[in-house]
């Protein structure tokens, strides 16, 4: 069942409308006579151009609400129904694979999700994709409870539209992420029953699998455990994989496989807890965080960087990077990778031809979380989180990659910010900011180093992360940028410019 939510948001603003109308009207009076009507009169000259004043005044408001009407981007709600987890030992499925088995996924929906596409990407070739929930943290909304995702055009920075997905749920896990296919065309959100991933309930965590063009939900995964993070890439033999998160498990999907599974992986393998874990610019090697004893105790215990690869299955331990690393980033050029240390506020960068540690730094900000690179990377820039203390920081910090020194801390306004995402245009040199305790994405200008544009969330949610699409007028599209990295052409064209500044050097 598919509803649009646009005419409740519609009754509001004609609401508003209607009170400034009859607020506009309230100027009649009785008429006196005599001297009395004379003195009226006199007054009356002033009080109309007041009237005229305020009436013109009101007209100019009435005028702003009837084009945020025109112009207000459909929410569409979708509802699943109650859904209820695969019971223990119950046949597979076509869908099942041995590795799906052993990692107790299975597949308790499927949908139709063709029809009519829900938005128009002749109108929107370049979009930011990102979640958005309930909130976390301490914040949280007062006017969404349910788990979605809102499509923004990443150059007029208007919200196109938005889904919601009702799964019955009594309490809607919100997503700490978005994930999207490498060809765009198919969207990831990781929601569950229950608050937060590592609260899950009776019906534990589920995956969402939407179709980017109806958004209409095509398949509902479950896991053990609530899905956090979700990331795509395409590894190095050309292949679309989808990397998620959950918990102490990762689950590494083929797209273009009807989403099955084809690896997980996790603690058995590192023989520690992963937190955050991301791939670098091969598709090769993943690396994740890891937290030795468990996230209770990640300020007590040395943590460390585990290294997968993916051809062999064989794992690299790499110490000396602080308590408790959480975000990477990875250079073009694939030979160093940055990693933020959120227990001592520090960032490290490894050399990984050697898989050791070459450089330590301040982040310039309590608790970092997420990091990218700029254009040339010659920045690093650092989400200050307060990850692992407040948890409610909202502003960059900046580490200059050359001297790899401090630069300073720029705050921006936000609350709880998790992740930040290079712009795939150069020449709007930006990075988008999601910041769940103040329910916006946050555009950030790299060169006047200021904040350039704060967008609400369509319905009222907070957002953790999502990524960056160039979509066809027929749909075909590539992903270019996650929390993961860039990716295809917008790796391509940073490569390209990177061997054009150092040729010229």
């Amino acid at each position: 069942m598919i509803r649009v939510a646009k005419k409740l948001l519609a009754r509001w603003v004609l609401l508003g409308i209607v009170s400034l109308l009859a607020a506009a009207a309230g100027a009649i009076s009785f008429q006196p006579q005599g001297e009395a009507a004379q003195a009226v009169g006199r007054a009356k000259k002033g009080s109309d151009a007041q009237l005229q004043a305020q009436l013109q005044e009101k007209e100019r408001i009435i005028a702003q609400l009837q084009q945020q009407l025109k112009s207000m981007a459909p929410s569409i709600v979708i509802q699943a129904g109650q859904l209820q987890a695969a019971p223990q030992g119950a046949p597979p499925s076509g869908w099942d694979t041995e590795t799906s088995l052993k990692a107790n996924v299975r597949l308790i929906a499927t949908y139709d999700s063709s029809g009519p596409n829900a938005w128009d990407p002749a109108k929107h070739p370049l979009v930011f994709i990102t979640s958005e929930g309930k909130g976390y943290a301490g914040t949280y909304s007062k006017t969404y409870k349910l788990a979605g995702l809102q499509i923004i055009d990443a150059n007029t920075k208007e919200v196109v539209t938005s889904a919601s997905y009702d799964l019955g749920f009594k309490k809607m896990m919100t997503p700490h992420g978005l994930g999207i296919s490498p060809d765009g065309k198919w969207l990831y959100v990781p929601t569950g029953d229950g608050d937060q991933p590592w609260t899950v309930e009776q019906q534990g965590g589920t995956l969402l699998i939407v179709n980017a063009r109806t958004l209409k939900l095509d398949k509902v995964l479950s896991t053990p455990v609530g899905p956090h993070h979700v990331n795509a890439f395409r590894d190095w033999k050309g292949r679309d994989r989808v990397l998620v998160e959950a918990d102490q498990t990762r689950i590494l999907l083929d797209p273009n496989d009807d989403h099955r599974i084809v690896m997980t992986f996790g603690t058995l393998n590192f023989n520690a807890l992963p937190y955050q874990s991301d791939v670098d610019p091969s598709g090769r090697y993943i690396y994740s965080g890891l937290i030795l004893g468990g996230r209770s105790v990640a300020d007590k215990l040395a943590g460390a960087v585990g290294k997968l690869d993916l051809a062999s299955g064989r794992v690299k331990i790499i110490p000396g990077v602080g308590m408790y690393p959480n975000g990477f980033a990875f250079t073009s050029d694939g030979k160093y990778t940055y990693v933020s240390d959120s227990s001592g506020s520090r960032i490290y960068k490894i050399d990984n031809s050697t898989d050791t540690v070459v450089g330590s730094t301040q982040s310039g900000v309590p608790g970092p979380y997420n990091i990218a690179l700029n254009w040339d990377e010659t920045e690093l820039w650092v989400i200050g989180k307060g990850e692992m203390s407040f948890n409610l920081g909202g502003s960059l910090g900046l580490v200059n990659t050359k001297t790899f020194t401090t630069v300073r801390e720029f705050p921006i306004g936000g609350q709880t910010i998790d992740h930040n995402t290079l712009h795939p245009d150069v020449s709007a040199n930006e990075m988008w900011i999601t910041s769940s305790g103040t329910l916006e994405t946050i555009v950030f200008d790299l060169g006047k180093r200021q904040v350039k544009a704060r967008i609400p969330s369509a319905n009222g949610g907070d957002t953790h992360s999502g990524g960056f699409v160039r979509y066809n007028p027929d749909f075909t599209g590539e992903l270019l940028a996650d929390q993961g990295g860039i990716h295809n052409s917008m790796l391509a064209q940073k490569k390209s410019i990177l061997s054009s500044s150092n040729s010229r050097r």
